[in-house]
């Protein structure tokens, strides 16, 4: 990742998916309800799932566009193919 503000971005989110885990993990200790753990389970994959799309995204864009040729029409059409990708992976 070359832009430093997507960086902190995906370390940000990253960290907040750490500390959720520590949350489960003291629940796993105090014997809380299964069901309780996995709606927490399923909160951290979605959120993964997020980190991974606006990776993808801001990559997608980052590496397509890196081309000093490119035209705002360029933009829009990776805009366009990359809302597309992330409709199709949700």
């Amino acid at each position: 990742m070359v832009n430093a503000s997507i960086r902190t971005e995906v370390l940000n989110r990253l960290r907040n998916v750490k500390g959720h885990i520590a949350g489960i993990e003291r629940m796993v200790e105090e014997e809380q309800s299964c069901s309780n753990i996995l709606i927490q389970l399923s909160a951290i994959r979605s959120s993964i799932e997020k980190i991974g799309i606006f990776i993808l995204e801001n990559n997608a864009v980052e590496c397509l566009l890196n081309n000093p040729d490119a035209t705002p029409e360029d933009r829009q059409k990776i805009d366009q193919i990359v809302k597309q990708i992330i409709t199709f992976l949700k």
